[in-house]
């Protein structure tokens, strides 16, 4: 005889999701209760160079390609924000239908941007210096109508905190640091 139980899904995840965002949304009630300091730390220091990140309990790696001196050991810079920014909109999408009671078998986003390198390679190039033509394809599998996915699509697009940081201009104070004493 087969087990015939029905392992939860993400519809189920999402009224989990809901209840613990209204709790925690009645304990932490004003803006300074969510304020929080946020940080990732990149080191680069053996022969492959390539650049191991940690974010709290995280570990991840990043490098190039061989046309950059890399070993394709992780993640390009340029991959990474796709893959920021396509955790986030899923995460608020998420979010948002968590707590409008959407129901959702399934999230997928794609984000494809473009990227032009040259100027590391003194190539003379027209192409913007940063990644862009940034397109971030969603897919929703759910029961809901269109026009309720629809809105959610929407409201997600303008509330994903990573669309907001990559669409807008914000300043970016970076330190000095001293050479190490002999």
């Amino acid at each position: 005889m087969t087990d015939t139980a029905r392992r939860p899904g993400l519809a189920d995840h999402l009224l989990d999701k809901g209840a613990a965002m209204r709790a925690a949304a009645t304990r932490r009630p004003t803006g300074a209760d969510w304020d929080e300091r946020i940080e990732a730390v990149c080191v680069a220091d053996d022969a492959t160079g390539v650049r191991k990140v940690r974010v709290g309990d995280w570990s991840l790696l990043g490098d190039g390609g061989p046309d950059i001196g890399g070993f394709g050991l992780g993640p390009s810079s340029p991959e990474l924000l796709c893959a920021v920014v396509s955790t986030c909109l899923t995460h608020t999408v998420l979010c948002l239908a968590a707590v409008g009671g959407v129901p959702l078998d399934r999230v997928q986003v794609r984000v494809r941007a473009r990227n032009n390198d040259a100027r590391f390679f003194g190539v003379p190039t027209e192409a913007p210096a940063v990644p862009h033509e940034l397109v971030a394809e969603v897919e929703l599998d759910s029961a809901a109508d269109y026009e309720e996915l629809a809105a959610l699509l929407a409201e997600a697009d303008r509330r994903c905190p990573m669309l907001q940081l990559v669409r807008d201009r914000h300043t970016v104070v970076v330190g000095r640091v001293s050479p190490r004493s002999p």
